[in-house]
């Protein structure tokens, strides 16, 4: 699946040869023959989609994946590798990319779906203006459990406690492989509402809980939760909301009702929202292909076709709850996995961190990932 942390700065951009004063392409402008590469995360478009649009515009798309978006970066500013579309870069690191002269900026004419999109995206914090890039995917970060084993009111009970409490479940517990997300969730746990704290020692005290956790519920570290928790080898999970909608799609064991996968999340001004956005190369060979491309999965119809094989949210507006489930993809006690327009809108969000401040988180999921 996803791994999703933000890179830091980028001091070069090596085989890059563009800048940030790059213009966006001029309007009204033939698409050009293709094929269009994209780069994105395995398993991340619904194959069947990059067919419509391949069937669509009589050209082809060229995917090459990866694995982290510090590896997709890296490889961007080398020149490792050439694409036309960023699929899914995390928002800590849009600016970066910006900065770096790796994306160019959009012209919106060419993107007609854009009023599908949530509203809070058509000026996010980390592309003021939307000129850069368009949402594809969101999703809040939580607990996922089976709730055949634990009962859901100790949940809503205990909030992030609950993996603290999960002793019973030694072995089954995990917190997700993420320094951002983990420190962030052991900070709010903490009852400290700022999740890109500086403060060495709330970074200190997030450590100490996180610590707790390898001796009393020996703690896993991954992002698998997708699959074990509905496979049963993990009981509660400090996981993603896409994650339980993935899960529920594709990894129960067969028999087994979703009745048995659960998903809280705190309060929504404590409710850590993330998206992933997608932009256009500076050095796209295929620029007006790769804005149709952009275009084509934000219609309403094809969104829903991606949400339908891939599980996590696309950041549509008429895919909201009430419809996902009245039309079967989401069972009803996973409601709770549907992030709203309003979470978006009011949740916390991870910035970029400096360099000093990176370090001192850094540091600080060293130690925890090596017990101490």
């Amino acid at each position: 699946m996803l791994f999703r942390s933000g890179v830091p700065l980028l001091q070069a951009c090596g085989g890059s040869d563009t800048n940030g004063s790059q213009g966006p392409i001029a309007d009204g402008l033939e698409p050009e023959a293709g094929p269009l590469r994209i780069i994105n995360y395995p398993d991340y478009i619904n194959p069947d989609v990059i067919a419509d649009f391949e069937a669509k515009y009589g050209v082809t798309v060229e995917v090459t994946s990866f694995d982290t978006d510090t590896e997709a970066t890296t490889k961007l500013a080398s020149g490792a590798i050439k694409a036309d579309v960023h699929h899914s870069m995390v928002t800590q690191s849009v600016s970066n990319l910006i900065a770096a002269g790796l994306l160019q900026p959009l012209n919106h004419s060419y993107l007609t779906n854009f009023g599908n999109v949530i509203p809070t995206f058509n000026d996010p914090w980390y592309d003021k203006g939307a000129a850069y890039t368009v949402p594809y995917m969101f999703f809040g970060t939580g607990i996922g459990y089976r709730t055949d084993r634990i009962d859901p009111a100790d949940i809503e009970t205990q909030g992030w406690d609950a993996l603290w409490n999960a002793t019973a479940f030694k072995g089954q517990v995990s917190v997700l492989d993420d320094v951002r997300e983990t420190i962030a969730m052991a900070l709010l746990r903490n009852g400290v509402g700022d999740v890109n704290t500086t403060d060495s020692s709330q970074i200190d005290a997030a450590l100490a809980s996180l610590l707790e956790l390898v001796d009393s519920v020996n703690v896993k570290v991954n992002i698998e939760g997708y699959k074990d928790i509905p496979e049963g080898t993990t009981t509660i999970a400090h996981t993603w909301s896409g994650d339980l909608l993935t899960g529920a799609a594709g990894y129960l064991p067969e028999g087994t009702d979703p009745s048995v996968l659960g998903f809280w999340h705190p309060p929504a001004d404590k409710y850590i929202i993330t998206n992933d956005s997608m932009g256009i190369l500076a050095n796209a060979e295929h620029p007006v292909l790769a804005h149709l491309y952009l275009n084509f999965l934000l219609d309403n119809a094809v969104a829903e076709k991606n949400f339908s094989w891939v599980g996590y949210l696309p950041c549509i507006s008429s895919l909201d709850a009430d419809y996902v489930i009245d039309a079967g993809y989401v069972p009803e006690n996973l409601r709770s996995a549907l992030p709203t327009a309003d979470d978006v809108a009011s949740g916390l969000s991870l910035r970029p961190l400096d360099p000093d401040a990176t370090a001192l988180w850094d540091t600080a999921w060293s130690t925890f990932t090596t017990g101490g």
